[in-house]
């Protein structure tokens, strides 16, 4: 039998909430749903007794989805230690200098910039590409995360970008950089879920997790997961394709 359903219901979710939404559907113990894609953020289910604004709202529910809004972690200078003189340059550079830092040292939007800075100063203190740097690196944001995935899963792809005259020492540091760049990210990443689990007292659950860098990146995911398991924690990522989508429309039906 064929079942036609109509919602009218309309519903304002954030893509994390949306996520999570979605997630949980599929996996009843999901807490947490992050984005890791053009942009990062993360929201998980929390007690209303931890939330101090909640605390006397009347209600039956006992759980929250907090929206994190992650990507602005650091304008207290909570990353100062942790930033290179690339992000620096990059953030001065940016539309919101001083904003969004965690986001910027993680996301698919600034993961290509940062390996065209290092690039870059590779060209003037170790003759990288004969000290004459091909066009599109001295063009700021010429790089996307796309081409940075591919540089490290192929030689070729670097030599298509880059031009098939470079070096094989050449391939080797724009790999390197290429490497090093997103290793960064994905660990830091995985700070950011980590604190979620502590927060959640350590339990276990699945994280859904949906963004093309997460889903498509050479590295990131796999990085980002074996970081957990060395720091001991016991989530557990699973791919929610177009959870921000799926979520919103499962939270406009019950609306």
């Amino acid at each position: 039998a064929v079942v036609s359903t109509q919602s009218t219901g309309v519903a304002l979710a954030n893509d994390t909430a949306g996520t999570l939404v979605a997630g949980a559907m599929k996996y009843p113990t999901c807490r947490a749903g992050l984005i890791f894609g053009t942009g990062t953020n993360g929201a998980y289910s929390e007690k209303i007794c931890n939330v101090p604004a909640l605390r006397e709202t009347e209600t039956t529910e006992e759980q929250v989805v907090i929206n994190m809004e992650w990507g602005n972690f650091g304008e207290h200078g909570q990353l100062s230690d942790l930033q290179t003189k690339f992000d620096k340059i990059l953030d001065s550079a940016s539309s919101n200098p001083g904003k969004q830092l965690y986001e910027k040292m993680i996301s698919g939007m600034y993961m290509g910039e940062l390996v065209r800075l290092a690039l870059l100063e590779r060209v003037s203190t170790q003759s990288l590409f004969n000290a004459e740097p091909p066009l599109a690196l001295n063009t700021p944001n010429s790089l996307e995360a796309a081409v940075v995935s591919d540089c490290i899963r192929d030689v070729a792809h670097v030599r298509n970008f880059f031009g098939t005259a470079i070096s094989a020492d050449d391939v080797a540091v724009i790999q390197e950089v290429c490497r090093s760049v997103s290793d960064r990210a994905a660990r830091l990443a995985a700070a950011g879920v980590y604190a979620i689990w502590e927060k959640r007292g350590k339990e276990e659950f699945v994280v859904a997790v949906d963004g093309s860098v997460f889903s498509k990146h050479a590295t990131f995911s796999h990085v980002l997961k074996q970081t957990l398991k060395d720091m001991g924690c016991s989530v557990k990522l699973e791919t929610a394709t177009d959870g921000s989508g799926l979520g919103s429309a499962l939270i406009a039906a019950v609306a």
